[in-house]
């Protein structure tokens, strides 16, 4: 869980994601068997923080945040996402995924249950590889304000090397900006990036469709920049152990503060993921 990767992760110790430099051959997974992840576990956070139901055909038909803070039914046109409906009790936000000419996604759409678009998330290409991901949002008569910019670099393997997450001034708060650079990447099978993205308790889940940002697992993490007025950074090493088909069963590491109040500082951070 990362990610995602800015403030907000250091604050909640969310942190599981993946990382290499000169990446061996990936470890394919067993021919013909779909992985099917169950749950995501952290310590001290609510449990399951990630969790995950599938269709007769593997797809994925529901995934719940936070131990239900968030509970998401996900719906198909054809074997593409076409929304993920939150169902809580005290919200019904749709999320709406919009396919190019091509059948890329390029937007999903914020939509609450008085049908009323608030948010947007766009998404912009070199390839097949998402190169940017912005976030705006509705503010009064000014129409969509952007208020998260993430770019991304890759390794030739695929691997997402660099995040750069920029979050543009708003009202009191100043512009921060962070830097995650991701190495020694193992050459096993990957299964939480999409957490590189999530903004946890702060924004809705969405899932991937059509690509990935990291197809093996991390061993090394270093994070700098700024969240308002507090510089922070940390670097973790991570050790995994893994299942008979390529898939992590946990990660543990050292998590050590490198720039802010906390500097010097450091503590061990872990995460279990399960299968069905």
């Amino acid at each position: 869980m990362r990610p995602n990767q800015t403030f907000w992760i250091l604050a909640f110790t969310l942190i599981f994601v993946s990382c290499r430099k000169n990446p061996p051959t990936p470890t394919p997974a067993t021919p013909g068997k779909k992985i099917l992840l169950k749950d995501i576990t952290i310590p001290h956070l609510p449990s399951p923080y990630y969790h995950f139901e599938y269709n007769a055909d593997s797809s994925v038909a529901k995934v719940d945040f936070d131990s239900g803070l968030t509970m998401y039914d996900v719906f198909y046109n054809g074997s593409k996402i076409s929304e993920m409906r939150n169902n809580i009790i005290v919200n019904h936000d749709t999320l709406r995924y919009m396919y190019d000419n091509a059948g890329k996604l390029f937007l999903i759409k914020f939509i609450k249950e008085t049908n009323v678009t608030y948010r947007h998330v766009f998404f912009t290409y070199d390839g097949d590889q998402v190169k940017e991901i912005d976030w705006d949002h509705a503010e009064g008569n000014v129409g969509y304000l952007i208020d998260r910019v993430m770019k991304f670099t890759y390794y030739p393997d695929g691997n997402v090397k660099t995040i750069a997450d920029r979050r543009p001034a708003h009202d009191i708060v100043p512009e921060s900006n962070s830097t995650t650079l991701f190495e020694q990447y193992d050459d096993k099978i990957n299964v939480d990036d999409l957490d590189l993205t999530h903004d946890g308790i702060h924004d809705h889940l969405f899932l991937f469709q059509g690509f990935r940002l990291q197809r093996n697992n991390a061993r090394k993490e270093t994070f700098s920049g700024s969240s308002a007025d507090n510089v922070v950074g940390y670097t973790v090493n991570y050790n995994y152990t893994y299942n008979s088909d390529g898939t992590p069963s946990g990660k543990a590491g050292t998590l050590l503060y490198t720039a802010g109040t906390q500097a010097g500082q450091q503590f061990q951070v872990s995460t279990s993921y399960s299968y069905y």
